[in-house]
């Protein structure tokens, strides 16, 4: 099963905490994406991502409707997180560098339930599925598969490109032409 339908199915049967194990954190949100603007063509309604990180805080994957929560620490992301409204799925970033914080943990343990009645989701990225024994009976670990051929090919086809293009530019500026 394709990495988008399985994402699907457990943001549909209301899975809350899921672990994404991934070293391509933008390749993988690209497909989150995918999944969340095909979630709401498919059930004409809007499923909005947010994601986080320690840097930047929210910032908007799909369309969010009002305005993006402010957060730049996790324990206030999962504040904000707890009080958004609507079919919502947030990725955080980052966050398993914050799984020896006790108080962090706990709230994560406590949103991840309080989630179970409502319409949102918690989507954390991580390097490697070790998660805190705390955590293991309230979520689901994910594994993003590396990419196929097909996409390697797409990438490599746009990389000729564009190194073609910019050898040609070079070329007719004469930067490397021997006098």
């Amino acid at each position: 099963m394709a990495f988008e339908q399985e994402l699907d199915i457990y943001l549909r049967s209301r899975f809350t905490l899921m672990i994404l194990v991934t070293p391509e954190e933008e390749r993988a949100l690209q497909s989150v994406k995918q999944v969340c603007e095909g979630f709401a063509l498919r059930e004409r309604t809007q499923r909005s991502c947010l994601s986080w990180d320690v840097a930047d805080g929210f910032s908007a994957v799909t369309n969010w409707r009002g305005s993006i929560p402010s957060a730049k620490d996790p324990l206030s992301a999962l504040e904000q997180v707890d009080k958004a409204e609507g079919d919502s799925l947030f990725v955080l970033k980052d966050f398993h560098d914050c799984w020896t914080n006790p108080q962090i943990k706990r709230k994560l343990r406590s949103v991840a339930q309080r989630l179970k009645f409502s319409k949102k989701s918690i989507l954390i990225t991580a390097p490697s599925g070790k998660i805190p024994v705390e955590l293991k009976d309230e979520a689901v670990i994910l594994e993003y598969p590396l990419p196929q051929n097909e996409e390697l090919e797409t990438v490599l086809q746009r990389l000729t490109q564009t190194l073609s293009c910019s050898q040609s530019q070079i070329r007719r500026t004469g930067i490397f032409s021997h006098q």
